[in-house]
């Protein structure tokens, strides 16, 4: 791998720890959000594992310092993932947690949402509950819940990258 730099501090790494998530906002290029408009909706595996979708995603200096940052100098790319694409219009999923919750203050694993399309509050944006990846959740409990004190709403220009606690 490159040799990738951190770019948090300690602070922007011990607020990652205690709200579980990072917004990096429009960072990716309009050409490449373009590339993604033919990619079927399903299993992106081949995508995600391409040398296009490596350089301009996930070894984006600004995404993967906060990859360094937060996991250390040997982290690991992912080799899958999925594309969600919803018609409109989309009212989005229940509350539901990805990955463990509740399991300590540690942080081994990262989850990438990357937006190449700007998403709108219409469309029914992902949701994300700061703090929540620290308290026991089960999964399906949690389906009930509407909206949340708190929570945000992914509503972000094209381009844009969250990354999770996982």
């Amino acid at each position: 791998m490159t040799d990738v730099k951190p770019t948090m501090t300690d602070n922007d790494v011990m607020d990652f720890i205690a709200q579980g998530y990072v917004l990096l906002e429009g960072i990716i290029g309009e050409g490449f959000n373009h590339q993604c408009d033919t990619l079927p909706k399903g299993n992106a595996n081949a995508f995600i594992s391409s040398d296009a979708f490596i350089n301009e995603v996930l070894l984006h200096p600004e995404l993967a310092g906060v990859a360094r940052s937060v996991l250390g100098e040997n982290f690991r790319l992912p080799n899958g993932g999925h594309h969600h694409f919803y018609e409109a219009p989309h009212f989005g999923q229940t509350w539901h947690s990805d990955g463990l919750s509740g399991s300590g203050y540690d942080v081994t694993t990262l989850q990438c949402y990357y937006f190449p399309h700007a998403v709108e509050i219409e469309d029914g944006p992902t949701m994300i509950l700061p703090g929540s990846h620290c308290r026991a959740v089960d999964r399906e409990a949690i389906a009930h819940y509407g909206d949340v004190l708190g929570q945000v709403s992914l509503t972000v220009p094209a381009g844009s990258v969250a990354l999770t606690r996982y």
